[in-house]
């Protein structure tokens, strides 16, 4: 790394948080400055272990105890852990069973393509919210929370999900962050994220 590199702090208007990740070169400036959130920290402050500053630790780049070699956004690996977990709740509740035929079959004929897609959507799609970065690009939630615009969701029988079943899905993603020690403060700002979607996904929404 050249000796003029360093870390450029900038402050977004209306939120007052620090963006890092910026290397200024000597001959001409390349800026790459990813966006952070008060949230996005913590949630990489805390897959880090939790100690130190908070600032910053969103974007920080980390080792992908998944991925051999690869790097990631210790925000990200947050989140991609928590949505994992969740899943795994979400696909053993029965309640929730009927909103997903297509892949719950598939996953027990031991194929996991669909679940390792959904698990980078679900986290593209959190850590859009969260952070404020462009990451995901699909379709939006009332699209894939119709049977009708979205065949792999539900079925002719149970075509769109109801506010109830919403709450229970909440329930199911605070459980698995329960699981996995996430602080109360911040499951709650997970869930009060997750209650936006409420108009989009629950047809029974006000």
């Amino acid at each position: 790394m050249k000796t003029k590199s360093k870390i450029c702090l900038i402050t977004i208007p209306f939120a007052c948080i620090l963006l890092f990740f910026t290397s200024c070169h000597s001959d001409k400036k390349d800026m790459t400055v990813l966006p952070t959130t008060p949230l996005y920290d913590t949630l990489g402050w805390f897959i880090q272990g939790a100690t130190g500053q908070v600032s910053g630790q969103g974007t920080k780049m980390i080792d992908d105890p998944d991925n051999e070699g690869q790097q990631i956004q210790a925000g990200r690996l947050a989140i991609r852990t928590v949505v994992n977990k969740a899943l795994g709740v979400i696909a053993s509740d029965n309640r929730l069973a009927v909103y997903f035929p297509t892949l719950l079959a598939e996953v027990g004929n031991g194929n996991t393509t669909g679940l390792a897609h959904l698990l980078n959507s679900f986290t593209d799609f959190v850590q859009t919210a969260v952070s404020k970065q462009d990451v995901y690009t699909g379709p939006d939630m009332k699209t894939v929370h119709n049977h009708a615009t979205f065949a792999r969701f539900g079925s002719t029988e149970h075509p769109t999900s109801d506010k109830k079943d919403f709450d229970i899905f909440v329930g199911d993603v605070a459980q698995a962050a329960t699981e996995l020690n996430v602080p109360v403060s911040v499951i709650n700002q997970l869930g009060a994220l997750l209650y936006t979607t409420e108009g989009d996904i629950a047809s029974d929404a006000d």
